[in-house]
Protein backbone atom coordinates (compact mmCIF):
# COMPACT_ATOMS: atom_id res chain seq x y z
CA UNK A 1 0.00 0.00 0.00
CA UNK A 2 1.36 3.44 -0.98
CA UNK A 3 2.38 5.50 2.00
CA UNK A 4 0.30 8.65 2.39
CA UNK A 5 2.02 12.01 2.92
CA UNK A 6 1.70 13.63 6.35
CA UNK A 7 -1.87 14.72 7.01
CA UNK A 8 -2.51 18.23 8.34
CA UNK A 9 -4.17 17.96 11.71
CA UNK A 10 -7.02 19.70 13.43
CA UNK A 11 -6.30 22.65 15.76
CA UNK A 12 -6.03 20.09 18.56
CA UNK A 13 -3.45 18.11 16.55
CA UNK A 14 -5.66 15.03 15.99
CA UNK A 15 -6.36 12.95 12.93
CA UNK A 16 -8.94 10.25 12.35
CA UNK A 17 -9.71 7.63 9.72
CA UNK A 18 -12.88 8.50 7.88
CA UNK A 19 -15.22 5.52 7.70
CA UNK A 20 -16.66 6.76 4.38
CA UNK A 21 -13.50 7.28 2.28
CA UNK A 22 -11.01 5.36 4.50
CA UNK A 23 -8.48 8.22 4.41
CA UNK A 24 -6.67 9.64 7.43
CA UNK A 25 -8.00 13.18 7.81
CA UNK A 26 -8.00 16.00 10.40
CA UNK A 27 -10.36 15.23 13.29
CA UNK A 28 -12.77 18.06 12.59
CA UNK A 29 -16.54 17.90 12.40
CA UNK A 30 -16.51 16.90 8.72
CA UNK A 31 -14.11 14.92 6.57
CA UNK A 32 -12.25 17.38 4.38
CA UNK A 33 -12.01 14.75 1.62
CA UNK A 34 -15.56 13.39 1.27
CA UNK A 35 -17.61 15.60 3.60
CA UNK A 36 -18.71 12.75 5.85
CA UNK A 37 -19.75 14.02 9.32
CA UNK A 38 -17.07 12.97 11.82
CA UNK A 39 -18.27 14.42 15.10
CA UNK A 40 -20.47 12.06 17.15
CA UNK A 41 -23.27 14.58 17.49
CA UNK A 42 -23.23 15.24 13.74
CA UNK A 43 -23.24 11.55 12.94
CA UNK A 44 -26.13 10.91 15.35
CA UNK A 45 -28.29 13.38 13.43
CA UNK A 46 -27.47 11.91 10.01
CA UNK A 47 -30.50 9.87 8.83
CA UNK A 48 -28.30 7.63 6.67
CA UNK A 49 -24.77 6.40 7.20
CA UNK A 50 -22.28 8.53 5.33
CA UNK A 51 -22.10 12.01 3.86
CA UNK A 52 -23.48 10.83 0.53
CA UNK A 53 -27.02 11.25 1.92
CA UNK A 54 -26.45 15.02 1.80
CA UNK A 55 -25.93 17.26 -1.21
CA UNK A 56 -22.24 17.94 -1.69
CA UNK A 57 -22.60 21.62 -2.55
CA UNK A 58 -25.01 22.36 0.33
CA UNK A 59 -24.52 20.00 3.32
CA UNK A 60 -27.81 20.99 4.96
CA UNK A 61 -29.81 19.60 1.99
CA UNK A 62 -30.54 16.05 0.91
CA UNK A 63 -28.56 14.74 -2.05
CA UNK A 64 -31.69 13.76 -3.98
CA UNK A 65 -34.01 16.47 -2.69
CA UNK A 66 -35.80 19.03 -4.85
CA UNK A 67 -34.07 22.39 -4.41
CA UNK A 68 -34.23 24.57 -7.51
CA UNK A 69 -31.75 27.29 -6.50
CA UNK A 70 -28.97 25.08 -5.11
CA UNK A 71 -29.28 22.69 -8.07
CA UNK A 72 -29.13 25.34 -10.79
CA UNK A 73 -26.63 27.48 -8.86
CA UNK A 74 -24.55 25.00 -6.81
CA UNK A 75 -21.59 27.35 -6.33
CA UNK A 76 -23.59 30.06 -4.59
CA UNK A 77 -22.41 30.74 -1.03
CA UNK A 78 -25.09 30.22 1.59
CA UNK A 79 -25.35 33.96 2.15
CA UNK A 80 -26.45 34.45 -1.47
CA UNK A 81 -28.97 31.60 -1.62
CA UNK A 82 -31.71 33.66 -0.02
CA UNK A 83 -31.14 36.52 -2.46
CA UNK A 84 -31.51 34.28 -5.50
CA UNK A 85 -34.65 32.67 -4.06
CA UNK A 86 -36.09 36.15 -3.52
CA UNK A 87 -35.25 37.14 -7.10
CA UNK A 88 -37.01 34.03 -8.41
CA UNK A 89 -40.13 34.73 -6.34
CA UNK A 90 -40.19 38.42 -7.31
CA UNK A 91 -39.82 37.44 -10.96
CA UNK A 92 -42.79 35.10 -10.69
CA UNK A 93 -44.88 37.85 -9.09
CA UNK A 94 -43.95 40.26 -11.90
CA UNK A 95 -44.88 37.72 -14.60
CA UNK A 96 -48.23 36.92 -12.99
CA UNK A 97 -48.94 40.59 -12.30
CA UNK A 98 -48.27 41.68 -15.89
CA UNK A 99 -50.44 38.88 -17.25
CA UNK A 100 -53.25 39.60 -14.79
CA UNK A 101 -53.19 43.25 -15.88
CA UNK A 102 -53.44 42.24 -19.54
CA UNK A 103 -49.89 43.23 -20.55
CA UNK A 104 -49.33 39.88 -22.23
CA UNK A 105 -46.38 40.83 -24.50
CA UNK A 106 -44.47 42.34 -21.56
CA UNK A 107 -45.25 39.27 -19.47
CA UNK A 108 -43.82 37.07 -22.24
CA UNK A 109 -40.59 39.11 -22.21
CA UNK A 110 -40.36 38.84 -18.42
CA UNK A 111 -41.00 35.08 -18.53
CA UNK A 112 -38.39 34.56 -21.23
CA UNK A 113 -35.70 36.54 -19.40
CA UNK A 114 -36.16 35.55 -15.75
CA UNK A 115 -34.17 32.29 -15.51
CA UNK A 116 -31.53 33.21 -18.15
CA UNK A 117 -30.74 36.49 -16.37
CA UNK A 118 -30.43 34.65 -13.05
CA UNK A 119 -28.02 32.18 -14.66
CA UNK A 120 -25.85 34.92 -16.16
CA UNK A 121 -25.74 36.79 -12.85
CA UNK A 122 -24.80 33.58 -11.06
CA UNK A 123 -21.98 32.71 -13.48
CA UNK A 124 -20.62 36.24 -13.22
CA UNK A 125 -21.01 36.50 -9.43
CA UNK A 126 -19.17 33.30 -8.53
CA UNK A 127 -16.57 33.44 -11.33
CA UNK A 128 -17.34 29.86 -12.35
CA UNK A 129 -14.91 29.82 -15.22
CA UNK A 130 -11.83 30.92 -13.31
CA UNK A 131 -9.81 33.64 -15.04
CA UNK A 132 -11.82 33.78 -18.30
CA UNK A 133 -15.31 34.80 -17.14
CA UNK A 134 -16.13 37.24 -19.95
CA UNK A 135 -15.08 34.91 -22.76
CA UNK A 136 -16.82 31.81 -21.44
CA UNK A 137 -19.97 33.59 -20.25
CA UNK A 138 -20.23 35.32 -23.62
CA UNK A 139 -19.77 32.04 -25.48
CA UNK A 140 -22.17 29.87 -23.48
CA UNK A 141 -24.92 32.48 -23.18
CA UNK A 142 -24.49 33.84 -26.71
CA UNK A 143 -24.53 30.34 -28.17
CA UNK A 144 -27.84 29.61 -26.47
CA UNK A 145 -29.34 32.95 -27.52
CA UNK A 146 -28.29 32.71 -31.18
CA UNK A 147 -29.29 29.04 -31.45
CA UNK A 148 -32.65 29.77 -29.80
CA UNK A 149 -33.39 32.61 -32.22
CA UNK A 150 -32.44 30.49 -35.24
CA UNK A 151 -34.54 27.51 -34.16
CA UNK A 152 -37.43 29.82 -33.25
CA UNK A 153 -37.40 31.54 -36.64
CA UNK A 154 -37.00 28.28 -38.54
CA UNK A 155 -39.89 26.75 -36.62
CA UNK A 156 -42.18 29.41 -38.07
CA UNK A 157 -41.37 28.08 -41.54
CA UNK A 158 -42.68 24.62 -40.71
CA UNK A 159 -46.09 23.55 -42.10
CA UNK A 160 -47.89 24.58 -38.89
CA UNK A 161 -46.40 28.06 -39.34
CA UNK A 162 -47.52 29.22 -35.90
CA UNK A 163 -45.60 30.51 -32.94
CA UNK A 164 -45.31 28.76 -29.66
CA UNK A 165 -47.84 31.13 -28.11
CA UNK A 166 -50.60 30.45 -30.64
CA UNK A 167 -53.44 27.96 -30.08
CA UNK A 168 -52.16 24.41 -30.40
CA UNK A 169 -53.72 21.45 -32.19
CA UNK A 170 -52.89 17.80 -32.72
CA UNK A 171 -51.87 18.54 -36.32
CA UNK A 172 -48.75 20.24 -34.98
CA UNK A 173 -47.61 17.03 -33.26
CA UNK A 174 -44.81 16.16 -35.67
CA UNK A 175 -43.35 19.65 -36.02
CA UNK A 176 -43.74 20.97 -32.47
CA UNK A 177 -43.72 17.69 -30.59
CA UNK A 178 -40.79 16.01 -32.36
CA UNK A 179 -38.85 18.18 -34.81
CA UNK A 180 -38.52 21.35 -32.73
CA UNK A 181 -37.56 19.53 -29.48
CA UNK A 182 -35.00 17.42 -31.36
CA UNK A 183 -33.46 20.45 -33.03
CA UNK A 184 -33.51 22.34 -29.73
CA UNK A 185 -31.83 19.56 -27.77
CA UNK A 186 -29.05 19.13 -30.33
CA UNK A 187 -28.49 22.89 -30.58
CA UNK A 188 -28.32 23.33 -26.80
CA UNK A 189 -25.71 20.55 -26.50
CA UNK A 190 -23.40 21.59 -29.33
CA UNK A 191 -22.24 24.77 -27.59
CA UNK A 192 -21.11 23.12 -24.34
CA UNK A 193 -19.46 20.23 -26.20
CA UNK A 194 -17.24 22.69 -28.06
CA UNK A 195 -15.56 23.32 -24.69
CA UNK A 196 -15.08 19.63 -23.85
CA UNK A 197 -11.57 19.34 -25.38
CA UNK A 198 -10.24 22.23 -23.28
CA UNK A 199 -8.46 20.69 -20.30
CA UNK A 200 -8.79 23.93 -18.38
CA UNK A 201 -12.45 23.02 -17.93
CA UNK A 202 -11.96 19.49 -16.62
CA UNK A 203 -14.61 19.19 -13.90
CA UNK A 204 -18.01 17.53 -14.20
CA UNK A 205 -19.43 20.65 -12.56
CA UNK A 206 -18.04 22.71 -15.46
CA UNK A 207 -19.86 20.53 -17.99
CA UNK A 208 -23.12 20.68 -16.07
CA UNK A 209 -22.88 24.47 -15.75
CA UNK A 210 -22.07 24.91 -19.46
CA UNK A 211 -25.07 22.79 -20.39
CA UNK A 212 -27.50 24.49 -18.01
CA UNK A 213 -26.37 27.98 -19.09
CA UNK A 214 -26.76 27.16 -22.77
CA UNK A 215 -30.18 25.61 -22.13
CA UNK A 216 -31.76 28.49 -20.23
CA UNK A 217 -30.39 31.09 -22.70
CA UNK A 218 -31.75 29.02 -25.57
CA UNK A 219 -35.17 28.66 -23.91
CA UNK A 220 -35.55 32.39 -23.40
CA UNK A 221 -34.45 33.26 -26.95
CA UNK A 222 -36.80 30.62 -28.40
CA UNK A 223 -39.79 32.10 -26.61
CA UNK A 224 -38.95 35.65 -27.67
CA UNK A 225 -38.35 34.73 -31.31
CA UNK A 226 -41.57 32.75 -31.57
CA UNK A 227 -43.68 35.29 -29.66
CA UNK A 228 -42.39 38.46 -31.30
CA UNK A 229 -45.61 38.83 -33.28
CA UNK A 230 -47.56 39.52 -30.10
CA UNK A 231 -46.43 43.15 -30.04
CA UNK A 232 -48.30 43.79 -33.32
CA UNK A 233 -51.55 43.78 -31.32
CA UNK A 234 -50.30 46.37 -28.81
CA UNK A 235 -49.23 46.11 -25.20
CA UNK A 236 -52.68 44.98 -24.03
CA UNK A 237 -54.14 42.63 -26.62
CA UNK A 238 -57.53 41.08 -25.84
CA UNK A 239 -57.52 37.76 -24.00
CA UNK A 240 -58.41 35.94 -20.80
CA UNK A 241 -55.59 36.45 -18.23
CA UNK A 242 -55.93 33.04 -16.54
CA UNK A 243 -54.83 30.85 -19.50
CA UNK A 244 -52.03 33.33 -20.14
CA UNK A 245 -50.77 33.08 -16.57
CA UNK A 246 -50.66 29.28 -16.76
CA UNK A 247 -48.98 29.36 -20.17
CA UNK A 248 -46.39 31.90 -19.06
CA UNK A 249 -45.48 29.81 -16.02
CA UNK A 250 -44.94 26.96 -18.45
CA UNK A 251 -42.79 29.06 -20.80
CA UNK A 252 -40.86 31.02 -18.19
CA UNK A 253 -40.33 28.46 -15.42
CA UNK A 254 -41.18 24.86 -16.30
CA UNK A 255 -39.66 24.74 -19.80
CA UNK A 256 -36.28 26.32 -18.91
CA UNK A 257 -35.99 24.15 -15.78
CA UNK A 258 -36.60 21.03 -17.85
CA UNK A 259 -34.06 22.13 -20.46
CA UNK A 260 -31.47 23.14 -17.86
CA UNK A 261 -31.88 19.85 -16.01
CA UNK A 262 -31.62 17.44 -18.93
CA UNK A 263 -29.03 19.36 -20.98
CA UNK A 264 -26.92 20.16 -17.90
CA UNK A 265 -27.02 16.51 -16.82
CA UNK A 266 -26.19 15.30 -20.32
CA UNK A 267 -23.26 17.69 -20.67
CA UNK A 268 -22.11 16.55 -17.22
CA UNK A 269 -22.27 12.95 -18.46
CA UNK A 270 -19.87 13.82 -21.30
CA UNK A 271 -17.46 15.38 -18.81
CA UNK A 272 -17.89 12.36 -16.52
CA UNK A 273 -17.05 10.00 -19.38
CA UNK A 274 -14.06 11.87 -20.77
CA UNK A 275 -12.71 13.84 -17.79
CA UNK A 276 -13.45 11.75 -14.66
CA UNK A 277 -11.24 8.93 -13.33
CA UNK A 278 -11.96 5.52 -14.83
CA UNK A 279 -13.29 4.16 -11.55
CA UNK A 280 -16.12 6.75 -11.48
CA UNK A 281 -17.34 6.60 -15.05
CA UNK A 282 -19.99 3.94 -14.45
CA UNK A 283 -21.33 5.19 -11.13
CA UNK A 284 -24.42 6.78 -12.70
CA UNK A 285 -25.31 3.65 -14.60
CA UNK A 286 -26.77 4.03 -18.08
CA UNK A 287 -27.61 7.73 -17.72
CA UNK A 288 -23.94 8.39 -17.03
CA UNK A 289 -23.13 7.27 -20.57
CA UNK A 290 -23.17 10.31 -22.86
CA UNK A 291 -25.18 8.90 -25.75
CA UNK A 292 -27.75 7.24 -23.49
CA UNK A 293 -28.05 10.49 -21.55
CA UNK A 294 -28.49 12.40 -24.82
CA UNK A 295 -31.30 10.08 -25.90
CA UNK A 296 -33.05 10.42 -22.53
CA UNK A 297 -32.71 14.21 -22.65
CA UNK A 298 -34.26 14.38 -26.12
CA UNK A 299 -37.11 12.09 -25.06
CA UNK A 300 -37.85 14.31 -22.05
CA UNK A 301 -37.87 17.42 -24.24
CA UNK A 302 -40.25 15.72 -26.68
CA UNK A 303 -42.49 14.49 -23.85
CA UNK A 304 -42.75 18.05 -22.55
CA UNK A 305 -43.62 19.47 -25.97
CA UNK A 306 -46.17 16.76 -26.77
CA UNK A 307 -47.82 17.24 -23.37
CA UNK A 308 -48.19 20.96 -24.04
CA UNK A 309 -49.91 20.22 -27.34
CA UNK A 310 -52.27 17.46 -26.32
CA UNK A 311 -53.26 18.54 -22.79
CA UNK A 312 -55.27 21.53 -21.58
CA UNK A 313 -53.26 24.40 -20.08
CA UNK A 314 -53.33 23.39 -16.40
CA UNK A 315 -52.74 19.63 -16.86
CA UNK A 316 -49.94 20.48 -19.29
CA UNK A 317 -48.30 22.67 -16.65
CA UNK A 318 -48.61 19.88 -14.09
CA UNK A 319 -47.06 17.44 -16.57
CA UNK A 320 -44.16 19.80 -17.17
CA UNK A 321 -43.74 20.25 -13.42
CA UNK A 322 -43.27 16.50 -13.02
CA UNK A 323 -40.72 16.46 -15.83
CA UNK A 324 -38.93 19.46 -14.30
CA UNK A 325 -38.62 17.63 -10.98
CA UNK A 326 -37.15 14.58 -12.70
CA UNK A 327 -34.74 16.74 -14.72
CA UNK A 328 -33.51 18.73 -11.72
CA UNK A 329 -32.96 15.62 -9.59
CA UNK A 330 -30.99 14.10 -12.47
CA UNK A 331 -28.85 17.23 -12.76
CA UNK A 332 -28.37 17.32 -8.99
CA UNK A 333 -27.17 13.69 -9.05
CA UNK A 334 -24.57 14.47 -11.72
CA UNK A 335 -23.28 17.49 -9.78
CA UNK A 336 -23.20 15.46 -6.54
CA UNK A 337 -21.15 12.65 -8.07
CA UNK A 338 -18.89 15.04 -9.92
CA UNK A 339 -17.89 16.85 -6.75
CA UNK A 340 -17.39 13.63 -4.80
CA UNK A 341 -15.14 12.01 -7.41
CA UNK A 342 -12.82 15.02 -7.44
CA UNK A 343 -12.12 14.67 -3.71
CA UNK A 344 -9.87 11.61 -4.06
CA UNK A 345 -7.61 13.25 -6.65
CA UNK A 346 -5.90 15.93 -4.55
CA UNK A 347 -3.88 16.04 -1.33
CA UNK A 348 -4.82 18.00 1.77
CA UNK A 349 -3.20 21.43 1.71
CA UNK A 350 -2.52 24.40 3.95
CA UNK A 351 -5.42 26.11 5.76
CA UNK A 352 -7.78 28.34 3.80
CA UNK A 353 -10.71 30.48 4.83
CA UNK A 354 -14.06 28.80 4.10
CA UNK A 355 -16.25 31.17 2.06
CA UNK A 356 -19.38 29.81 3.76
CA UNK A 357 -18.55 29.87 7.47
CA UNK A 358 -15.40 32.04 7.40
CA UNK A 359 -13.39 29.66 9.61
CA UNK A 360 -10.01 28.12 8.79
CA UNK A 361 -10.06 24.65 7.26
CA UNK A 362 -7.40 22.49 5.54
CA UNK A 363 -7.51 23.08 1.79
CA UNK A 364 -9.22 20.16 0.07
CA UNK A 365 -12.78 19.42 -1.03
CA UNK A 366 -14.90 20.23 2.02
CA UNK A 367 -14.81 22.58 4.97
CA UNK A 368 -13.94 20.61 8.09
CA UNK A 369 -16.13 22.90 10.21
CA UNK A 370 -19.38 23.37 8.27
CA UNK A 371 -19.16 20.61 5.64
CA UNK A 372 -19.66 22.96 2.68
CA UNK A 373 -18.00 21.94 -0.57
CA UNK A 374 -14.92 24.04 -1.30
CA UNK A 375 -14.84 22.60 -4.83
CA UNK A 376 -18.32 24.02 -5.42
CA UNK A 377 -17.49 27.35 -3.83
CA UNK A 378 -16.55 30.36 -5.97
CA UNK A 379 -12.84 29.93 -6.73
CA UNK A 380 -12.10 33.58 -6.08
CA UNK A 381 -13.51 33.34 -2.54
CA UNK A 382 -11.37 30.42 -1.33
CA UNK A 383 -8.33 32.29 -0.05
CA UNK A 384 -5.34 31.21 2.07
CA UNK A 385 -6.05 31.61 5.76
CA UNK A 386 -2.87 33.68 6.08
CA UNK A 387 -4.49 36.31 3.85
CA UNK A 388 -7.32 36.77 6.32
CA UNK A 389 -6.57 39.48 8.91
CA UNK A 390 -8.71 38.73 11.99
CA UNK A 391 -7.26 41.83 13.65
CA UNK A 392 -8.20 44.13 10.79
CA UNK A 393 -10.41 47.00 12.00
CA UNK A 394 -14.08 46.72 11.06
Amino acid sequence: MTQQPPVPTSPAGDTIECSECQFEVPALEYCVRCGDPLADEKRARAPLSGRRAHFVAQPDERAFGLHVVSTLFPQLPRADMGTFRAVLIIGLVVIVGLAAAGFFPLAVVAAAMLVPLMMVLYVWDVDVYEDEPLRVIAFTAAWGIVAGIIVGLLSRLLPSGAGILDPLSATDLLSRGVLIPLASGVAMLIGPLVLLPYRKFNDVLDGATFGATSAVAFSGALVLSQGAGLFAAGLRPPGDPLPWIVRLLSLGIAAPLIAAGVIGATAGAFWLQYRAPLRDRRKLGLVGRPFVASAVALLVLMASAIGVQLLPFLPALLWQTVLAIVALVWLRTVIHLGLLQEAAEIEIGAPVACPNCGRQTPAHSFCGNCGASLRAAPKSRVVPAAAVRPDRPA
